[in-house]
């Protein structure tokens, strides 16, 4: 069976370009939001079924949210770190966010916060869909434990 997942992270108020995201990538299993917009899911219209995860960024001063979530061997025996990145200082480079990868022992670290696309490491790996105001996300396809694939995309 495979697993897909809808991957956004700063969307800032494009609650347009969101609910156009999700309508084009149904069907999918789970949508993550690494943060920085949080609030614009809740205007969105998402599938019934469709797990929903988010974490609080930088800008969600108001939100509830946790600003990162640890999930251990939920998603096809995987340990998955959610997080922004702000707390992180991903801006300045990535040796902080891969020690807490290390200290949590994920296998995989999904991050927002520096507006750049990112796909890097064997174990972690470390998949950052980039800045969703100008368009960009990424798409998790599971096929088992072993094998994940990690796509950019771009909203035409």
């Amino acid at each position: 069976m495979t697993e897909k997942i809808l991957v956004v992270s700063d969307t800032h108020g494009r609650r347009d370009n969101l609910q156009s995201c999700i309508d084009i990538n149904y069907p999918f299993d789970m949508i993550i939001h690494c943060g920085d917009g949080v609030k614009d899911l809740r205007g969105a219209h998402v599938p019934d079924g469709v797990i929903i995860l988010a974490v609080a960024g930088n800008t969600d001063i108001y939100s509830s949210l946790d600003e990162e979530l640890f999930l251990t061997e939920i998603i096809e025996g995987k340990n998955v770190l959610i997080t922004h990145g702000h707390r992180y200082n991903v801006k300045s480079g990535l040796h902080t966010i891969l020690k807490a990868a290390g200290e949590f022992r994920a296998d995989v670290v999904l991050f927002g916060h520096t507006h750049q696309s990112h796909l890097s490491g064997d174990g972690p790996v470390l998949f950052n869909p980039g800045d969703f105001s100008t368009g960009n996300y990424g798409i998790i396809s599971i096929q088992d434990k072993n094998r994940w694939m990690f796509e950019h995309r771009r909203l035409n």
